[in-house]
């Protein structure tokens, strides 16, 4: 899916070098995030808790015409969230994956994600304030963060043990996947743009990660885990050139 956005985008750009009206602006912006991680099946989305974190952007544009606009940007994104689900057997596997410990009872997460994303933006200009907004994105991840809290359960290194225990259980524990989050992600986005004035937009975007946060290897869970963001603030128009 996402080489059919990079592809449109491309051939866009393509097109815009028969237009003789272009401008370029370059549009700083302040934000908020809203979103976190989502696993895949749905049926697995356990109790949550979003956290606002702020974004800062930096974006270029090129008008084709009066309908069309191009643009990359590069912005700098925070996101984290609380989640609490009760688990059967989850497994925490050694450094060299040799063994696993099980853990069946309540368990807390906290996931953060520090990230650059690179996103390339088609604007279709309904009229002269709104604009419709779509695309796809690459994200390199600087810091990630998943950590766990067990409590009220049972652990041990045999599954069938924690397979069938009597919940609540009288033992605590802690671990994390910090070291099993991927370096990288990819998605796609679409959201809108508001004019305001002469140079302030409203900005809101949908960012969806088309692969998990977990490196390709990673087999501690049946499910994989996917970025859902909804990021929304002002643009402002800092420069342009005909």
């Amino acid at each position: 899916m996402t080489k059919y956005i990079f592809t449109l985008i491309f051939f866009l750009i393509l097109s815009a070098i028969k237009a003789q009206d272009a401008k370029w602006k370059l549009t700083p912006s302040l934000g908020i995030d809203l979103g976190g991680v989502v696993p895949i099946p749905l049926s697995e989305i356990p109790d949550v808790s979003v956290k606002i974190r702020p974004t800062l952007g930096l974006g270029l544009q090129r008008n084709i015409n009066d309908q069309w606009s191009l643009g990359v940007e590069a912005n700098y994104h925070v996101i984290a969230i609380d989640a609490f689900a009760n688990v059967i057997s989850q497994a925490f596997w050694s450094d060299d994956r040799s063994y696993a410990t099980y853990f069946s009872g309540e368990a807390y997460s906290s996931t953060e994600l520090q990230f650059v994303d690179i996103p390339l933006i088609a604007y279709y200009h309904i009229n002269k304030r709104w604009s419709m907004v779509f695309g796809g994105y690459f994200s390199i991840v600087t810091k990630g963060k998943m950590e766990t809290e067990g409590k009220n359960g049972w652990i041990s290194a045999d599954k069938n043990d924690t397979d069938t225990a009597p919940l609540p259980g009288k033992q605590n524990t802690s671990f994390n996947f910090n070291d099993e989050l991927d370096k990288y992600d990819i998605g796609a986005l679409i959201g809108y743009e508001f004019r305001v004035g002469e140079r302030v937009n409203l900005v809101g975007r949908l960012n969806v990660g088309l692969k998990s946060i977990f490196k390709p290897d990673f087999q501690n869970f049946d499910y994989d885990m996917y970025q859902i963001r909804f990021c929304t603030g002002v643009s402002f128009l800092l420069w342009t050139h005909a």
